[in-house]
């Protein structure tokens, strides 16, 4: 008979890591959806564009924030707090660099 080997932890994610993810996925939508919207109208804007934008910027470093301050967090797994700080990194630098290459 086989033996399996389990292994029991109480170990769980981080609420803020998961909160980090959220915000950034929630971002990485926004972001998304106007960058469609705007190529569909051949480069036409809207003032609701530019708001989107400042509200994924500001998700994205609340993100940042909740996914650095989820590594302080004991006996938890680490997964999401990488997953949730990098994701906003990508994104505030990915919407630096939109806004760069737009002046």
């Amino acid at each position: 008979m086989a033996r399996r080997n389990y292994k029991f932890t109480n170990k769980r994610h981080p609420d803020q890591a998961i909160f980090s993810v959220i915000l950034g996925v929630i971002s990485l939508v926004g972001i998304a959806s106007v960058i469609y919207r705007s190529y569909r109208e051949q480069g036409g804007t809207h003032p609701g564009y530019g708001l989107t934008g400042l509200l994924a910027v500001l998700f994205s470093l609340a993100g940042i924030v909740l996914g650095l301050l989820s590594f302080r967090a004991r006996d938890s797994f680490r997964v999401l707090c990488f997953v949730g700080t990098i994701l906003n990194l990508l994104i505030l630098a990915g919407m630096a660099l939109l806004f760069f290459m737009g002046m």
